[in-house]
């Protein structure tokens, strides 16, 4: 794990430093960060890192950069409806979602209102980390180590694809958490 992932840390590091090529990436827990909590408390798996575990949440690729996936999508304002990362977490610390096409706001598209999108960048900068890798440019070879990374480490949030019976009531109810909105919930 230490010599293919990098780390970078969205506290102190400058998105300019990401490679803006293709790669994978885990998102983890600080290590004293928590998943916001639901009634189901799913299993985590760590990597170990220059000696310190860090608890997988989710697994995921980019075919064109990691810099515009990974940080752009996944930890800035509004983008919920862009990233499944997003859409995950703030369902589960209890956002509301909103149409994201006004002029289509039945095409079941959400995103969170700009105030919870705000928070929720907000708590991903201060409890997450990202480890990313570039050692492989085809995708077919991106998508083969996302499977392993998904088949090693059962991130939680990674609905799927995941078929491991661990966690598998998390997903179901992390799933529907996803699909409420205020218009339907």
């Amino acid at each position: 794990m230490e010599n293919s992932f990098k780390l970078f840390n969205p506290m102190k590091d400058n998105s300019s430093n990401l490679p803006n090529i293709p790669g994978n990436y885990l998102i983890v827990l600080r290590e004293s960060s928590q998943l916001p909590p639901i009634e189901i408390t799913p299993e985590l798996h760590a990597i170990d890192y220059k000696g310190n575990l860090y608890q997988v949440i989710y697994t995921g690729i980019s075919t064109k950069s990691i810099r515009e996936r990974d940080y752009k999508q996944h930890f800035t304002d509004n983008n919920a409806g862009k990233s499944t990362l997003r859409k995950s977490l703030g369902s589960l610390m209890g956002f509301s979602k909103i149409p994201r096409d006004k002029n289509n706001p039945h095409n079941k598209k959400t995103k969170f209102n700009e105030e919870d999108e705000k928070k929720l960048s907000k708590w991903m900068k201060e409890n997450l980390l990202i480890f990313y890798n570039i050692e492989n440019k085809e995708k077919k070879q991106i998508e083969n180590l996302e499977k392993k990374l998904i088949n090693d480490y059962n991130p939680p949030l990674n609905i799927l694809g995941n078929n491991n019976l661990i966690n598998h009531e998390y997903r179901a109810l992390l799933k529907n958490l996803r699909n409420k909105t205020n218009l339907n919930s």
